[in-house]
């Protein structure tokens, strides 16, 4: 939860030196969680740190009044169109969240439209790195897919390996895992790189794979299953 705290910190930090007794401020915070208790950053669990921010903030910095309001990010569409709708009576100065991709998206886009600043401890997919234009007021706090990519092609170097194998459990609907390896995939380019779909109806052998992968002379398999991240997001 602190990293929902730091933003706050930062803005504070650099506003400071204008910071005097008879400053006041309001700002408007518009925050983005879904009410989904089995996600991490679910409204239940996250919402608690912003409320200690508030207060902290209250306390040391009087002249700022955070103006929090929450709202559901269980659908792409609902955060859309619920920062449309507020948007209409009053504009927020600061949106956080939301985390997952899909959501995000259309939020940050209205948002970078409007030149509304927006925090997220998500949005980790590749396509968010575009910051001149549809996403160009987003600020991620946690390092992106890309930056993944760039620790595995690191490695690759390393160990002078040239071929890599990327298993994908892909649901067609929030798509985690194809987000996660997407930068590793357009990252790779020098690299002979393979992609095999994995299905929920399918039998997986893990085993089987890697013993059919040991046995291609000249080839290091790289084999990177995303399951693990799908189940640590919810």
């Amino acid at each position: 939860m602190a990293p929902f705290i730091e933003p706050f910190l930062f803005f504070l930090v650099i506003f400071n030196p204008l910071i005097t007794n008879s400053f006041t401020e309001e700002i408007e915070v518009l925050v983005f969680l879904p009410q989904n208790g089995s996600f991490l950053f679910s409204h239940a669990r996250v919402a608690p740190a912003i409320r200690y921010a508030q207060d902290r903030l209250k306390a040391e910095y009087p002249g700022f009044h955070f103006n929090i309001h929450f709202e559901n990010s269980d659908s792409a569409n609902h955060a859309l169109f619920t920062l449309a709708d507020r948007s209409c009576s009053l504009k927020p100065d600061l949106i956080l969240g939301p985390v997952r991709e899909y959501e995000a998206a259309g939020v940050v886009r209205l948002a970078s439209h409007w030149k509304i600043p927006v925090i997220s401890a998500g949005a980790l997919a590749t396509a968010f790195k575009n910051k001149e234009t549809e996403y160009s007021h987003l600020t991620r706090i946690a390092p992106s897919y890309f930056k993944m990519a760039e620790t595995f092609t690191a490695m690759f170097e390393h160990f002078t390996w040239k071929s890599a194998l990327l298993l994908i459990e892909d649901d067609m609907k929030e798509r985690d895992c194809y987000f996660t390896l997407e930068g590793v995939y357009h990252l790779m380019d020098d690299y002979n790189v393979e992609v095999e779909i994995i299905h929920e109806q399918t039998p997986f052998n893990i085993e089987e794979k890697f013993k059919n992968n040991q046995d291609m002379e000249g080839k290091a398999a790289l084999l990177l299953y995303t399951n693990c991240l799908e189940k640590c997001l919810k």
